[in-house]
């Protein structure tokens, strides 16, 4: 079973912690390691999903909109 939060590192890009988290396709998906308030990502037993509404679950953002260098990681 994935973590509820999966510990944290670092973007090998920006150096800014980050956490990896897999979403319900099975990609693994980079998003920023402390909650926002106005995130658009959930993680749900250890599954990230995006989200519109508000919600009681803390959300985050992806690290790929957060990112300065993201671009350079997208394929």
């Amino acid at each position: 079973m994935p973590e509820l939060y999966p510990s944290t590192t670092r973007c090998r890009s920006c150096s800014a912690l980050v956490r990896w988290t897999v979403t319900a396709a099975g990609k693994k998906m980079p998003v920023d390691a402390e909650p926002k308030a106005n995130g658009n990502i959930e993680i749900v037993g250890g599954i990230a999903r995006y989200v519109k509404a508000e919600s009681e679950v803390a959300r985050f953002w992806s690290h790929f909109a957060t990112c300065p260098n993201a671009a350079s990681h997208r394929q």
